[in-house]
């Protein structure tokens, strides 16, 4: 037996379980799920307009759309494994570790249509009402316009008065020229007046903000108001006119714009509404209204006794495999344990990495682990009965090892196959905590092939050339002598000698 290749593989082995656990040993962990770590679950259902109808396709397409787009801002948010799919015609989200419930719910379910529109004038409701006009209710939900439609739209700030009482302010204004489809980027800025969302225009859009902003000048110079609003979800934001060193029909070049949220001389006031407008009108609108059915926080607390009471039922089951495994197989039984305690530092690290990446470790993936121990168990016992098997036969231990390990693991491999196909199939097919179990399943299954192969194997063949995996440790009686031809003639001859005397 070339023992060369067998302590290769064995220090290899050891060398990455002294990778993982030294990554452990720093204190990365696991990224937990919504059910481990607490977070927030939430259930939006789409609202169309009053009379307005989609077709079932039509409509399909416009949810998928939603999702790609909550997907796209829940990742800016910087949530671990987010779940959002459909349920229905509704939409579900959890976003795992996250507690601030008013900021998600503000950022998931912002409209964000964003619009740029020539302001015609200043108004009042007093104005209003004398032309027989409806003033907008700016206390309530806005009505947004139409992208050609012109109107009266509120401010989105309120001006207090002397007596305390708010008042908003009324722009007249006209269709909308440029849209929020038009944005390259948006980013949050602290600027003079505070934080604000600088926008930078797409080519097509930046040169008809260039030419907007050439007419705004000549109506500037003309004794106009010149002003151009930002509209974001009905209502103004800001108004800005144009600078006074722009030039009439020159217009503002390089297709910029900025949209003022914080306080004044407030480095820290607006920071973080500036950052959630900025990221939704990053990743675009909504194609369609929503509105939460149900918002609930999961508490952590709650998911904390989860967590211990999954990883109490994995110690509980380890000890219980591992004392029947050394009560029974002795030596061998050494060598699971250890081939166990290997596994649990691969699996362990390996959702440690994938945390990293994004995956989030929920109660079904810790049952798919408790799960594994037994797979895994199953593989050493697999190989270790082949062993005394082949013991039986007659065969020396070492030719015995030899023999049962390459029967062992075509029998393990067929039956891990089977195993992981099925916890791929779970994992495209399922969705929510049952992709978790898929995922650790399969993971765990891969690992205990590579383990059997790698790990258990080397151990069990360098034993077999030593004292310390004697065939009594096997526990298999000895096979029976076979007779010589003279024994045989003999208990022959006493067997007629018996009948005769009979």
């Amino acid at each position: 037996m070339n023992r060369t290749p067998l302590l290769v593989s064995l220090v290899l082995s050891l060398v990455v379980v002294g990778l993982l656990g030294g990554l452990l040993a720093t204190g990365t962990v696991p990224q937990l799920g919504l059910d481990l770590r607490g977070g927030i679950s939430a259930i939006y259902t789409p609202v169309l307009d009053e009379g307005e109808e989609v077709d079932d396709e039509e409509f399909d397409v416009v949810l998928d759309e939603t999702i790609e787009i909550i997907r796209n801002r829940v990742d800016a948010l910087g949530v671990a494994e987010p779940e959002i799919s459909r349920q229905g015609d509704d939409i579900l989200v959890q976003l795992p570790g996250l507690d601030d419930a008013a900021r998600a719910q503000e950022v998931i379910g912002a409209t964000a249509q964003l619009t740029f529109r020539r302001v015609e004038g200043l108004t009042s409701p007093e104005a209003l009402e004398e032309a027989g006009e409806d003033a907008p209710d700016c206390v309530g939900e806005v009505q947004d316009l139409a992208e050609d439609e012109s109107g009266v739209l509120c401010s989105a700030e309120a001006n207090v008065g002397a007596d305390g009482e708010e008042s908003y302010a009324l722009y007249r204004v006209g269709p909308a020229e440029i849209t929020g489809d038009g944005i390259e980027e948006a980013f949050a800025t602290i600027g003079n007046g505070g934080w604000e969302v600088a926008l930078e225009f797409q080519s097509d859009a930046s040169g008809q903000f260039q030419q907007i902003t050439a007419d705004l000048a000549c109506d500037r110079d003309a004794g106009q108001l010149g002003l151009f609003a930002i509209v974001l979800d009905g209502r103004v934001e800001s108004a800005p006119g144009v600078n006074p060193g722009v030039a009439c029909g020159q217009g503002i070049a390089g297709g910029a714009a900025s949209i003022t949220v914080g306080g004044q001389g407030q480095e820290d006031d607006g920071e973080a509404e500036a950052q959630d407008l900025a990221l939704v009108l990053r990743t675009g609108a909504l194609p369609i209204t929503l509105e939460p059915s149900t918002f609930q926080t999961v508490s952590p607390t709650l998911g904390a006794q989860s967590l211990d009471a999954g990883l109490l039922a994995a110690g509980i089951g380890l000890v219980f495999v591992a004392l029947y495994l050394i009560f029974f197989y002795r030596t061998l039984g050494v060598v699971s344990v250890l081939a166990l305690s290997v596994f649990g530092v691969l699996v362990t690290g390996t959702l440690a990495l994938l945390g990293r990446a994004g995956f989030a470790l929920t109660l079904a993936g810790i049952a798919g682990i408790v799960v594994s121990i037994g797979i895994t168990a199953d593989s050493s016992i697999l190989f270790f009965e082949r062993i005394r098997d082949e013991v039986r036969l007659g065969k020396t231990v070492r030719t015995a090892v030899q023999r049962a390990y390459t029967s062992a693991f075509r029998t393990n491999l067929a039956g891990n196959t089977v195993t992981l196909a099925a916890a791929v199939i779970l994992y495209f097919l399922a969705a929510g905590s049952v992709r978790g179990f898929a995922l650790t399943l399969g993971l765990a299954t891969v690992l205990d092939i590579a383990i059997l192969a790698a790990f258990t194997r080397p151990v069990v063949f360098l034993l077999s050339d030593t004292r310390l995996m004697p065939r009594t440790s096997l526990r298999v009686q000895a096979p029976p002598r076979r007779q010589t031809r003279s024994g045989r003639a003999a208990a022959a001859d006493a067997g007629s000698t018996e009948e005769v005397t009979k």
